[in-house]
């Protein structure tokens, strides 16, 4: 399977997508899991599209965090495995 090009990634042992990742996450996490547990009336009508932009930012976070620890970890280590899919494989 032909993975796609990113040009934030130059190669392995780059870590910009794990550093870029770590920010999206710390900006976007701490407001989204607010919105979920304090959800209330006051929100009205921006509470909805509020809450799926902090969800869509999560998601292309944790993204960007698996990508940065495919390529900074080493083969055959515990990371590589998680972040690959090969965690039963030898």
């Amino acid at each position: 399977m032909k993975r796609p090009k990113f040009s934030i990634a130059a190669g392995p042992g780059d870590f910009m997508p794990l550093l870029i990742g770590s920010v999206i996450m710390f900006v976007s996490l701490p407001a989204f899991v607010l919105m979920l547990v304090d959800s209330d009336q006051n929100f009205g009508v921006l509470g909805a599209p509020i809450t799926t932009i902090l969800g869509i930012g999560v998601i292309v976070g944790f993204g960007f965090l698996v990508l940065g620890v495919q390529l900074c970890s080493e083969p055959g280590s515990l990371a590589y495995r998680i972040s690959h899919g090969r965690i039963f494989s030898r």
